[in-house]
């Protein structure tokens, strides 16, 4: 029979399960309370930055969205920012709402929110910051105005082009007068017209610039007005192509395109791009008329690198002197506050003051400090 075994303590110690029941209480509290500290710690810190995974994916947006505003026209700084922004120089012909509704069409596209913006109107500078539904940072943007442009001559105040639309109708005494007008006019001539050819070169030879009215569809279209070149929303990809070859075709002289009307084709971005493509390929540039708010027309342009300016001001939407008289003042006005502006007029039996009040005004203008230029001396010269 075994000898039973008690162990004997020395006098000071007890055994643990006697003595040490709140040690062991207060070890195990300690060490739950470390594991919810870690997994609480865990939580927050995966909801601040994100895994490596979506920090490349996050990178990589970052990227997209820089390479996109930069093929818009923006150009990139390679000034250092402290917070990781990057510095963009934005079109100086660009408000800062339009640059809003561009960058709020952006962030849609990537699946972004707004989380930051901050608008220094007084120096036409505007901070953004773009975030993830998530509210992972993506991108910082800093938006400045830049200088396309040489500056003004000195004792000049602005340059003005002026863009005559509608030739080709009509070959009279009034097409006449705009060929003698002392200033340079850049004529718009409508392809496949009865005149359009000969004003063509009628203008070349006044020393006038010539691009072509081309016809997009608008809205309520009745499908007979200029049906051979009409651009219509939704059109197959070879009519685009086809038309807007033909119509530079006929008019070899143009240096670039406006739309004649186009208040539902310019809507529509797949026509749009394929007109992009072909003024590419034939090195000339495009004027938004901006017939309608909501064209796509400066912002496809600019995205696929066509040299592009808006339209700014319409002179005679009015036939009447004194409404064409405030409207060149507001050209101007335009003129001196971005350094340049585009006005659009017409030559027909609808516009029957617009050439006697140019006659009048231009020099009036000349006298202000004001210069007349063709259309092509306003593009962006670092995107030809």
């Amino acid at each position: 029979m075994r000898d039973s075994y008690r162990p004997v303590w020395p006098g000071h110690l007890k055994p643990m399960s006697t003595q040490q029941p709140k040690a062991f209480r207060f070890l195990f509290i300690a060490l739950m309370l470390f594991a919810l500290g870690v997994v609480a710690w865990q939580l927050i810190s995966r909801e601040d930055k994100p895994s490596p995974n979506s920090m490349t994916v996050i990178m990589q947006t970052r990227h997209d969205l820089a390479a996109e505003l930069e093929m818009l026209g923006f150009t990139r700084s390679p000034r250092f920012d402290p917070k990781g922004g990057i510095h963009f120089g934005y079109p100086p012909n660009m408000t800062l709402d339009d640059l809003m509704l561009l960058l709020r069409r952006i962030m849609r596209d990537h699946n972004l929110v707004l989380t930051s913006a901050v608008n220094y109107e007084h120096r036409r500078e505007l901070y953004v910051e773009m975030s993830t539904t998530q509210q992972i940072m993506v991108a910082r943007f800093t938006f400045l105005p830049k200088s396309e442009r040489p500056p003004l001559a000195e004792g000049v105040r602005g340059r003005i082009a002026i863009i005559i639309d509608d030739f080709g109708y009509l070959r009279n005494q009034t097409t006449a007068g705009f060929m003698k007008l002392d200033a340079d006019i850049t004529h718009s001539i409508i392809p496949g017209r009865r005149y359009s050819q000969i004003l063509a070169e009628e203008s070349i030879n006044a020393g006038r610039e010539v691009i072509v009215h081309m016809p997009l569809e608008p809205e309520n279209y009745n499908g007979r007005d200029e049906a051979e070149y009409m651009l219509l929303y939704g059109m197959s990809a070879r009519d685009i192509r086809a038309r807007v070859r033909k119509a530079f075709q006929t008019l070899p002289q143009a240096v670039g395109l406006n739309n004649h009307e186009g208040s539902l084709a310019s809507l529509d971005t797949a026509l749009l791009d394929i007109i992009a493509s072909e003024l590419l390929d034939r090195g000339k540039y495009f004027v938004d008329s901006f017939t309608t708010p909501g064209t796509r027309g400066l912002d496809m342009m600019r995205r696929r690198g066509v040299p592009s300016l808006p339209r700014h001001i319409f002179i005679d939407n009015e036939d009447e002197a004194g409404y064409i008289r405030q409207q060149l003042a507001e050209l101007a006005a335009s003129a001196e506050q971005r350094g340049y502006a585009i006005g659009i007029g017409h030559v027909g039996a609808s516009h029957l003051q617009t050439l006697e009040v140019l006659r009048q005004e231009i020099p009036k203008l000349r006298q202000q400090g004001f210069e007349f230029v063709f259309v092509s001396e306003l593009m962006p010269k670092s995107e030809f």
